[in-house]
């Protein structure tokens, strides 16, 4: 069983990489047409080029403002790739025995024949004849209780990734992102095993570079690194009225964020949401501050980033749910004016500030659409506009991602998807 899931996993790789090098010899730019919540970090990551290939081929002046239907000319793959989440499989030679065909090969040495040919680019099976020698895959292996371990190939500044493991026997994993705490949660039971995944969060202001990963079940652990991409964001100067400049006194700021930090530290276990979720105000609203832009206060220096997407509205608009989820919070905040919170479960929390009106009460259940409040520009805000931002495991992240990906996305974790 062991045997077939590697086997699996690298005629994925195997499949990828050759899909790869078609794409590269010679195929014409892709065309891409935005659609609303998408940014040039989800564009990029979808095809496996780099934001500054795409800001390149396009001639964008701000990589922060792009418009729904805009045309995007996608580079060629191979235009800042994103790594993949497994390294290139190692590979031994072996010489050819007289007689020697495809299948006995593959049953001496227990090989899947299509991962033989792929590898050694044989189109058909009786070319093998005319070799010396050929290459066969030495798979990675895991130690149990552990049959497979994978997760995002890399992941932009502010956005979320996924890890994933496939188990012999139902364990709770536990497993460390950084300095961040994971919380696995239990998948399916599929033939290949029982299967679990963890949400991996990252800060705007995540420092680029590889970022150690590890999961362990009682005392045996598996180790890998993903690296973090560099996003694109800007600088906002953002001056305050003199009646709001008080707010910013750095005690008054602690106070709020210590009652919010036991709020999102709290990890409810189970998932509460489906797919992805909606967005909380009706189109046709401009977004004025994206997630991730870096903000300096009266001439201050800048020492913050914008935790959440703004969307200037008049007050009164109605907001909604984007997902199922509990309310925890609902009450007036000192610094972030009229607040809602809601618990999505696995350490997930919607969070909407500035709110004129509040129209749930915490321990209320919430569904996606219903009406949870209206605009305002209550606390510290400049005018009435929907401020909403998303916290997993205490991590501030890109809402517009959760709107266009239904985590766990298979795709993060397609290799225990083919396992079974």
């Amino acid at each position: 069983m062991k045997r077939g899931l590697q086997h699996c996993l690298l005629a994925t790789f195997l499949l990828l990489c050759l899909i790869t090098a078609a794409q590269a010899q010679g195929a014409a730019p892709q065309q891409h047409t935005v659609i609303a919540g998408e940014t040039l970090a989800l564009i990029a990551e979808r095809y496996g080029v780099s934001v500054a290939a795409l800001v390149a081929a396009n001639q964008i002046a701000d990589p922060n403002l792009i418009i729904v239907g805009q045309q995007l000319t996608i580079p060629a793959a191979g235009a800042g790739v994103v790594p993949s989440a497994f390294s290139p499989p190692d590979v031994i030679r072996v010489p050819l025995r007289p007689g020697d065909t495809l299948s006995r090969i593959a049953r001496r040495y227990d090989v899947d024949p299509t991962e033989i040919m792929a590898l050694n680019g044989i189109d058909r099976p009786r070319l093998i004849e005319l070799e010396d020698e050929i290459l066969l895959p030495v798979l990675p292996t895991y130690p149990r209780p552990f049959l497979a371990f994978t997760h995002s190939a890399g992941i932009v500044q502010g956005q979320t990734g996924v890890a994933a493991v496939t188990l012999a026997n139902p364990e709770q994993p536990g497993g460390q992102f950084g300095e961040q705490t994971l919380h696995f949660v239990y998948r399916d039971k599929t033939r290949a095993g029982y299967r679990y995944w963890a949400l991996l969060p990252t800060g705007a202001l995540a420092p680029p570079g590889p970022r150690p990963l590890t999961v362990w079940v009682g005392e045996t652990r598996v180790h890998s690194s993903v690296p973090i991409l560099a996003g694109v964001y800007e600088t906002q100067y953002i001056v305050l009225p003199p009646a709001k400049g008080e707010l910013l006194q750095p005690a008054r700021q602690r106070n709020e964020l210590e009652i919010l930090t036991q709020i999102w530290s709290t990890v409810t276990p189970e998932k509460q949401w489906r797919g992805p979720f909606r967005f909380p105000i009706a189109a046709g609203f401009l977004s004025t501050s994206p997630y991730g832009v870096r903000r300096s206060y009266n001439q201050g220096p800048v020492r913050s980033f914008h935790e959440g997407t703004d969307w200037s509205a008049a007050q009164g608009t109605p907001i909604w749910a984007p997902a199922a989820g509990v309310v925890v919070l609902a009450e007036m905040l000192d610094v972030r004016g009229g607040g809602v919170i809601i618990d999505h479960g696995l350490g997930v929390y919607s969070n909407f500030w500035h709110l004129s009106a509040i129209d749930v009460q915490p321990g209320q259940r919430v569904q996606p659409g219903d009406e949870i409040g209206d605009v305002g520009t209550t606390g510290l805000s400049t005018g009435a506009h929907l401020h909403w931002e998303i916290r997993v495991n205490g991590v501030a992240v890109d809402p517009l991602q959760w709107t266009t990906l239904g985590f766990p996305y298979a795709p993060m974790i397609a290799a225990t998807e083919k396992a079974g």
